[in-house]
């Protein structure tokens, strides 16, 4: 029997989330049909890394000056393996915000990239920024959008805009300040009565209970709770907003866009990038052009938008699993050749 060469995956949190949705791609058969694949948890703050039986290990959590000594055990003691970095957090709106000693964060980027064969950013705009930021160049650095076809998303009804009333706006994710949630509650509560709107954020997280704080006088908003199937949370919703301070890509553009939704997104990362005709680009940081959107929303072309969005998506899983099949085959036919050990 002929033994598949194996990839394994590394991440530090196994729990659901968008890195562990986007895993899913790699059961395809188009890529099991020639690799086996195993996801392994690991705790990068350790300064050893354990050995693998792998041909490729690709890893999903976040370089830091605090992960370099396990990642470059990694490289010394799977010598016999190509690495990947898969970047799912970095960008530049991330840099501007959270970064306070640029030379010092860059410089550890690129001590960190010397360890990889290659590494995978998640957007053009993340692609770009790390080539100015580092000089990071193909082929080096490749680009794969992340993968998201979750089940029934695809298969969702069109919202029907001539007749909805209310419009439901839907947002959902991980409830903290980063995601800019707390923008769309005031923009709502702005509107007052009679808006024929209504928001409903769906989630969890530390900034739960300041954000239904926020809302607990306006009845238009309300609270779906942890968002399990993504496909019942955006059948009740007929636009999606992501009014995020930073995505890397933006994962619930994808899924909205499947599910025939209309999208509003920040003008950040990869989000401008998933667009196109399926929505708009706002500044969620100018309540005044949020409140404004919203009391026009009716004038959208919002079945247009929709259309356009699940038209983009239709080769989403086939385009990730081509471009995947192309890295792993040039990682697995040649050894493993890094700038440093």
């Amino acid at each position: 029997m002929i033994r598949l060469p194996k990839i394994i995956h590394l991440q530090d949190d196994l729990s659901l989330g968008g890195v562990t949705r986007s895993l899913e791609l790699f059961q395809h058969p188009a890529l099991t049909r020639h690799y086996e694949f195993a996801t392994e948890e690991v705790h990068p703050e350790w300064s050893i890394a354990p050995k693998f039986d792998a041909t490729v290990i690709v890893v999903h959590f976040s370089v830091s000056w605090k992960t370099l000594p396990f990642l470059y055990s990694l490289a010394a003691r799977n010598s016999q393996a190509s690495l990947v970095l898969v970047e799912h957090s970095y960008s530049r709106e991330w840099e501007e915000l959270y970064v306070a000693e640029q030379a010092r964060f860059r410089s550890m980027l690129k001590l960190a990239h010397l360890i990889f064969d290659r590494v995978i950013c998640v957007s053009e705009a993340q692609a770009l920024w790390l080539e100015e930021a580092v000089g990071l160049r193909n082929p080096k650095r490749q680009v794969i959008y992340p993968w998201s076809d979750i089940q029934g998303l695809a298969q969702l009804s069109r919202p029907d805009f001539s007749l909805k009333d209310p419009i439901t706006i839907g947002a959902y994710g991980r409830f903290v300040e980063d995601k800019g949630l707390e923008r769309l509650i005031h923009a709502m509560n702005a509107l007052g009565d009679q808006s024929g709107l209504r928001l409903l954020l769906g989630g969890f997280g530390p900034d739960r209970g300041k954000l239904k704080l926020l809302a607990r006088s306006n009845p238009d908003i309300s609270f779906y709770g942890q968002v399990e199937h993504v496909d019942d949370f955006l059948g009740q919703c007929d636009v999606v907003a992501i009014p995020s301070k930073f995505e890397a890509y933006g994962l619930v553009a994808t899924e909205a866009r499947l599910a025939a939704r209309p999208i509003f997104v920040s003008g950040v990362g990869g989000l401008t990038e998933q667009v196109g005709d399926a929505g708009l680009i706002v500044d969620f940081g100018d309540q005044a052009s949020v409140v404004k959107l919203f009391e026009n929303i009716r004038d959208l072309p919002l079945l247009n938008m929709s259309i356009a969005g699940r038209e983009a998506c239709l080769r989403v899983t086939e385009s990730r699993v081509e471009a995947w099949l192309g890295i792993l085959a040039e990682l697995s036919l040649c050894p493993a050749r890094r700038e440093a050990a």
